[in-house]
């Protein structure tokens, strides 16, 4: 059975805290404060709501922030024999990133457009949820070879570029992915 993944769907496991938030604060105004009734699954109500909101906020991405980047793909010059097959994303060379790299710390690891075959699950790395395993792919991040071949100034620009600062190092994120891509059908191109 095919897995069908939801877009923009609000993080489940945000909600599933703000719900517990709300059953202890009902339970510590009835049990400690002495509120009776629905005065205290009221406030526990509306301490579920607020951190629902806070965990939705935090966890969406923002549309307009995402950095524009040049394509990946350079052009194959025109031939007049018909290609074996099609030719897989190539990565854009370190000179080609650096000019199109916004100001940002770090340098920027080679991107691709697309992935090459089928794109490996990001999520299986601890600390990538859906999230921001789309905001990798939005950069051109699509497999564990590329995590892994990353260097720490280009760390420190990916890390700027998702706007979570530290995740990478904090997570291991480098060898988290080599050791993923060794059992990856994923390979990078020759």
């Amino acid at each position: 059975m095919a897995q069908s993944e939801m877009k923009n769907a609000p993080p489940l496991y945000g909600w599933a805290i703000a719900v517990a938030a709300g059953a202890v604060a009902t339970g510590v105004s009835f049990l400690v404060v002495g509120i009776e009734g629905n005065g205290s699954v009221a406030i526990g109500a509306v301490i579920a709501l607020v951190v629902g909101v806070i965990f939705t906020i935090a966890e969406t991405p923002p549309k307009a922030a995402a950095p524009a980047l040049k394509p990946a793909l350079k052009p194959a010059p025109k031939s007049t024999a018909a290609p074996a097959s099609a030719p897989a994303p190539v990565a854009e060379t370190a000179a080609d990133a650096r000019a199109d790299a916004p100001a940002a710390e770090g340098s920027k690891p080679d991107m691709l457009t697309g992935p090459v075959g089928t794109a490996d699950d990001l999520k299986q790395i601890s600390g990538v949820g859906p999230v921001l395993e789309s905001k990798l792919n939005e950069l051109g991040v699509y497999h564990f070879w590329q995590i892994a071949r990353w260097t720490p100034a280009e760390v420190a620009w990916v890390d700027d570029a998702i706007s979570f600062k530290g995740r990478i190092t904090r997570d291991d994120w480098i060898t988290q992915a080599s050791k993923l891509a060794e059992t990856s059908a994923s390979k990078p191109p020759a």
